[in-house]
């Protein structure tokens, strides 16, 4: 049980961390601050290792140890964890795609460019598809909860944004 909390006091810290954030970034060119994306990358760590010990609890008792700890973050059941582990994932290569479109587009433009535009475009606009489609199948009250923990810009991740379908 001790190292199951322990990474729940870690997922509960970046939470913390990501909260300060919400509602105060606005992306530029589908651009954030690095120190955003760094916090969206310990986060991805956090559930990784959390995902990775859960495996040693049964379900109820691991739904059990996550109710009594009091974390923030709604997690049912151990299957939520993949699914937000692909969702950050997600988040971080379109992020990671379009930091390096901009830089491409401002400093670095020369006789490749136009390629190396042209796949990473197509990079970020495969990841925000597959984040679209894991968001449908999750539904719109736990993806709002999500997005709301991570501090994901409305301007970019929120639901009216991606064009889901209401519940």
């Amino acid at each position: 049980m001790l190292t199951l909390t322990r990474q729940l006091v870690s997922l509960d810290m970046v939470c913390t961390e990501l909260a300060d954030y919400s509602g105060k970034l606005q992306a530029t060119n589908h651009v954030v601050p690095q120190a955003y994306v760094n916090l969206l990358k310990q986060f991805c760590i956090a559930i990784q290792n959390l995902s990775l010990i859960a495996q040693d609890y049964s379900q109820l008792v691991f739904v059990a140890e996550v109710e009594k700890f009091g974390l923030a973050l709604p997690i049912k059941n151990k299957r939520i964890l993949s699914v937000y582990l692909r969702l950050i994932e997600y988040v971080i290569d379109f992020y990671l795609a379009s930091e390096k479109i901009a830089s491409i587009r401002d400093k670095l433009f020369d006789d490749n460019a136009e390629k190396r535009l042209d796949l990473l475009q197509v990079r970020a606009i495969k990841a925000k598809a597959q984040f679209k489609t894991v968001v449908h199948a999750l539904g719109k009250r736990e993806y709002q909860q999500f997005a709301h923990h991570l501090a994901l810009p409305t301007s970019e991740w929120g639901w009216d944004v991606l064009r889901l379908e209401s519940e």
